[in-house]
């Protein structure tokens, strides 16, 4: 009796806790200059955006609800860019929702008197500074990877799909190890270049790939 009285609870509490999932995605942003943040999601959204190349983040909330965004995943002010210290150019990010419960502020850390006086111990001999705000010029380029797959004639497959599909088959090449077999798209030199690339593989349903800049 008691057995199943337990496990009745037990269901019940899955059943209460296991209502969340966790949406994640990644993809580039848009510069939006009325300073909505715009998403795929549900207006008030609690997002937490991460710029992949440097792993700074800032915790949003979403303004409005658009499913037209297209290769973009979000649309942001362009003081939360220059925060994230974003490349305009290739502005590749996370997001990941967040619980309102479960997010955590920390307070601002305290500076120890120890601490103060390790810059005068530390010798610099150079120090380059480089603005992303001024890169107006990236030599970064945008790989799309699909896999890696197990099964190699299923990469194969996909391998012959893609080339019958572009123009340029210089494109489309293979990264294949044993057990570990990867297709990748690329060296795409902008974002007009992805865009167009994104629409052809939207029109075949290939839009499961992980996007990389190198």
């Amino acid at each position: 009796m008691y057995k199943k009285i337990y496990l009745f609870l037990f269901v019940i509490f899955l059943s209460c806790t296991s209502d969340y999932s966790v949406y994640e995605r990644k993809g580039f942003a848009k510069i939006n200059y009325n300073k909505k943040i715009i998403s795929p999601l549900p207006k008030s959204t609690l997002l937490k955006v991460t710029n992949i190349k440097n792993k700074k983040s800032v915790v949003v909330t979403t303004n409005d609800i658009s499913k037209n965004l297209g290769p973009r995943i979000i649309t942001l002010p362009d003081n939360i860019f220059q925060e994230l210290k974003l490349n305009k150019n290739l502005p590749l990010i996370h997001i990941q929702t967040l619980r309102k419960n479960k997010v955590f502020i920390a307070k601002k850390t305290e500076i120890y008197e120890q601490e103060k006086r390790v810059d005068k111990k530390v010798v610099i001999e150079k120090i380059n500074i480089m603005n992303l705000a001024n890169d107006k010029k990236s030599k970064d380029s945008i790989y799309l990877n699909f896999g890696p797959f197990y099964n190699k004639i299923y990469a194969n497959q996909l391998y012959k799909i893609l080339k019958l599909r572009f123009n340029n088959k210089k494109l489309v090449f293979k990264d294949y190890q044993d057990k570990n077999y990867t297709i990748s798209i690329g060296p795409l030199k902008n974002l007009t270049e992805f865009d167009k690339i994104y629409l052809k593989l939207g029109k075949i349903g290939l839009i499961g790939f992980d996007i990389k800049i190198q």
